[in-house]
């Protein structure tokens, strides 16, 4: 009699799969390629100009780090050591995604992810899956159960972006061009997973000669207007204060830009240290995102306020350390006093503007730059060779930067809109 739940209703339980030396290697290369599609992803971050595609990459870019963490994770539960799990599996595989780092626009970054990388990816979890032993490799099989959920979700909305970018013939003949290329530099390399013939000769770099650098400056479409800053409002003229409030949130996307710089241009430190800041990236997108989703409930435009320029012409000159400390110890370990802080401003929009939705997104918001802070104190600690009273010297030069930059010019007063 068949019983549906005999071995705990895990499958191939009686064939013998993969060895624990295959799985180990198939899975270090899985790791492998999620760790440098989060740092593709991350840098293509600035040059993308379309603000939906931004969002979406910086979401994207934080799974992908996720995804490799859990399966480096799982590689030292295969008896393979850290330091290992941690290096490149394959010269190969590497020149290969150093080649995509250097898709050039939108359509190629497109056609990298929805046509060659994430594609092979999801084949080669679902091959993983089908081969090995379920019973005697549960952990990975339940691990690969839920990053398959994410890449497909993954992918359903990179097609669309594809589908919402790649428009004239001419951006086709691009994407084909460039996947092709991708492609087949790919299966020269083995394959994602390593199973395929790779071709005699190795993998030869086109555009990789030259290391990647992130952009100084990011490129925006043109959904939102833009102000160099804004005159503060005090709590006592509510509807004004409120959509301060709102387009200061919508403005973080220029913190998730300017992450990139430190996430893609500090070497050597431990892995932990990129998935942190891969978070707090994600995360200032996120903020940018509340204030998108709250202007379009409040005033039934997402456009209906500017974005702020001036944080622009400070971040994107500093250095990785300087950039990260000056934000951290300095306007994020700042933001936690109260009154004003983010207590306050999470009090006001329930207290005072009564916005259920801002109240929401306030509250969530504050509960993010206390993680910050401690995930900027823990990375600093680490990376900084001062000591405290240095590093406090260093975030507020940064700050001092930051307010000579604010008063290059004068601030604009909040457009008049109707609230809701």
């Amino acid at each position: 009699m068949n019983v549906p739940y005999q071995f705990a209703g895990l499958q191939r339980a009686k064939e013998p799969g993969l060895s624990v030396e295959a799985c180990a290697r198939r899975i270090h290369r899985l790791a492998y390629v999620e760790e440098r599609l989060m740092f593709l992803q991350a840098a293509h971050i600035v040059t993308t100009p379309q603000r939906d595609l931004k969002g979406l990459l910086s979401r994207l870019q934080y799974e992908d780090g996720l995804h490799s963490d859990f399966l480096k994770t799982r590689l030292t539960e295969l008896r393979v050591s850290r330091s290992k799990g941690q290096g490149v599996p394959d010269g190969r595989l590497k020149v290969v995604l150093d080649e995509a780092m250097h898709s050039d626009g939108s359509v190629e970054l497109l056609a990298a992810l929805a046509r060659v990388f994430k594609p092979a990816l999801l084949e080669g979890y679902r091959d993983y899956v089908r081969q090995t032993n379920g019973l005697a490799d549960y952990e990975s099989v339940r691990l690969m159960r839920t990053i398959i959920a994410e890449e497909e979700q993954a992918l359903g909305l990179l097609e669309a972006a594809y589908g919402d970018v790649v428009r004239s013939a001419e951006d086709e003949a691009l994407a084909e061009a460039w996947a092709g290329t991708l492609q087949r530099m790919l299966k020269e390399a083995g394959g994602i997973h390593g199973g395929a013939e790779a071709a005699a000769g190795g993998v030869q770099a086109v555009r990789s000669g030259d290391r990647y650098r992130v952009a100084r400056r990011p490129a925006r479409d043109d959904t939102f207007p833009s102000v160099w800053d804004f005159v503060h409002v005090d709590d006592d003229r509510t509807p004004e204060r409120l959509a301060q409030m709102i387009a200061t949130r919508l403005g973080e996307i220029t913190i998730a830009e300017a992450l990139a710089i430190v996430l893609l241009e500090v070497e050597g430190q431990p892995w932990a240290f990129y998935v942190a800041i891969s978070r707090h990236m994600w995360d200032e997108m996120r903020h940018s995102l509340f204030g998108e989703a709250a202007a379009e409930h409040v005033y039934g435009d997402r456009a209906a306020l500017p974005l702020r320029d001036f944080e622009i012409e400070y971040l994107f000159e500093m250095s990785p350390l300087e950039l990260y400390a000056m934000l951290g110890i300095g306007v994020e370990a700042a933001l936690m006093k109260y009154p004003p802080g983010k207590r306050a401003e999470y009090e006001f929009c329930r207290d005072q503007a009564r916005h259920p939705l801002m109240t929401t997104l306030q509250d969530f918001d504050w509960a993010d730059e206390v993680e910050h802070v401690q995930i900027a104190r823990r990375q600093l600690k680490a990376w900084f060779a001062g000591d405290s009273e240095e590093l406090t010297r260093l975030a507020e030069k940064g700050m001092q930067f930051r307010a000579r930059t604010r008063k290059l010019h004068p601030p604009s007063p909040m457009p008049s809109l109707p609230g809701k």
